[in-house]
């Protein structure tokens, strides 16, 4: 008996051992896909002499059946001198739509004094020209300089990435332990070189 009981208790310790090093794993590789995607969206930028958006659809956003984050990437010809809020403007869809991985989300929050764009309202985007397409989203732009044009401001900006799920649209950060901590991967983008890079310890 004590026998089964110690094999099982070594079970349940690797099984929650692999369960993490999968969340960790997951979490990396989201990661890296919206660092790739905002230095794709900064050198669109730059080559296309535009303005270009790093639009953040959470479920509900679009008309799609599941309840998953999608970037996408807009380049904006005219950004308006007096913006109005909401913010409306128009837009062509540089790509398809990237989908996150499921069981991770990005989730609102300051993080050290920096401000998260998921606080920020979001801003009207239309585009594919006669289908007219409209989508409401969360956004990050970049001037033809390379910097950091929207959400306005002289500060650098931050992402949160977590394990967890969207329930109804809405982020669900997955929170463990006595003191419900979020296991997350943060990105700082400076506002002068919009480049992204990992503050998480």
């Amino acid at each position: 008996m004590v026998t089964v009981i110690a094999i099982l208790v070594i079970l349940m310790t690797a099984g929650v051992s692999l369960l993490n090093g999968t969340g960790v794993q997951s979490r990396k590789a989201a990661t890296d896909t919206l660092s790739g995607l905002i230095e794709q969206a900064r050198t669109s930028a730059i080559t296309s002499r535009s303005y270009v958006i790093l639009a953040i659809a959470e479920p509900g956003d679009l008309p799609s059946a599941d309840e998953r984050c999608r970037i996408g990437l807009f380049r904006v010809d005219e950004w308006p001198e007096t913006p109005t809020a909401p913010l409306a403007l128009k837009g062509v869809l540089l790509s398809r739509w990237q989908t996150l991985n499921t069981g991770i989300v990005l989730i609102g929050g300051a993080v050290d004094g920096v401000d998260n764009p998921l606080d920020q309202p979001q801003i009207n985007l239309s585009y594919g020209g006669t289908k007219n397409l409209s989508v409401q989203v969360h956004a990050i732009a970049f001037n033809s300089r390379g910097g950091l044009h929207y959400p306005s401001g002289s500060t650098p900006i931050a992402i949160r990435l977590a394990e967890g799920a969207y329930r109804k649209g809405v982020a669900a950060p997955n929170r463990r332990g006595d003191a419900k901590t979020i296991s997350e991967n943060r990105l700082k983008i400076g506002r002068v070189t919009a480049r992204p890079y990992r503050i998480d310890g």
